[in-house]
């Protein structure tokens, strides 16, 4: 075989796999961007979940670390947001923001936490916010003061396994948006049925840097916002592997 014709059958080859599509083995996905809280409302949040509104009880909570200083840290809702976000609000929206003030006795490895609760009688029970779907990615508006800190998104799978999510830090000085993606090796689906097991936010965590001052300080934060896979394949039955029927069914509620 010549040199000439080897070369050509080598080309050949090449096109016939490069044409291919690379995507074959690839599953659908419908990705969908959900505001989880918009921090709008402080008796309630309020989402749309593929195309629907949603609604849930549900107050923020704000706790410090041993040496916090007595009455801090604060928590209250601001008629404040992102002009990145929603420019001069030309539709007078009812928007708010969370604020949170806090102080320390002594510089340290301090911190807040801002956690997702309920209300019951006088008391204040956590209560993690489902993610729906396959989580991809969590993003949320933070306004800093220049001081060097970092902030958390914790998270919990279905086993109860819990996960922190770096956020960054946010020694910088008023609104920007701060990210992060979940890793894959995080358990969301499983091989049998029901298949989806999904995720839960648990809280907030703001960490001072040991070497920063801590005696007065404030920050802001907006529009929690989960990017999500929310494509549900179709099989025969599908509906009996919904996890909420199947709590219904074998609770005695029935269906």
């Amino acid at each position: 075989m010549t040199l000439g014709r080897i070369l050509s059958l080598s080309l050949l080859v090449t096109l016939v796999v490069g044409s291919v599509p690379i995507g074959a083995n690839q599953v659908a996905q419908r990705l969908e961007s959900i505001v989880l809280d918009s921090f709008d409302d402080p008796e309630q949040r309020v989402w749309i979940e593929t195309g629907v509104e949603k609604k849930e009880n549900r107050v923020w909570m704000v706790y410090g670390s041993k040496f916090t200083t007595e009455g801090f840290p604060k928590m209250t809702y601001v008629n404040a947001w992102p002009t990145a976000l929603f420019d001069s609000n030309p539709d007078n929206l009812p928007l708010k923001v969370l604020g949170i003030n806090g102080r320390f006795n002594r510089m340290g490895f301090n911190y807040i936490e801002i956690v997702p609760s309920i209300k019951d009688g006088d008391r204040f029970i956590p209560k993690p916010i489902r993610l729906p779907g396959i989580a991809k990615t969590l993003d949320l508006w933070v306004w800093g003061s220049n001081y060097d800190y970092t902030m958390e998104i914790h998270i919990r799978d279905s086993r109860g396994v819990p996960y922190v999510l770096n956020l960054g830090s946010i020694k910088f000085k008023g609104w920007r948006n701060l990210s992060v993606s979940i890793p894959s090796s995080i358990p969301q689906t499983q091989e049998y049925l029901p298949s989806y097991l999904g995720l839960t936010l648990t809280k907030f965590v703001i960490r001072t840097n040991p070497g920063e001052k801590v005696d007065n300080f404030f920050v802001f934060i907006d529009n929690l916002k989960v990017l999500s896979d929310m494509q549900t394949l179709y099989f025969d039955g599908r509906d009996l592997a919904r996890p909420e029927l199947l709590d219904r069914i074998w609770s005695g509620e029935g269906q």
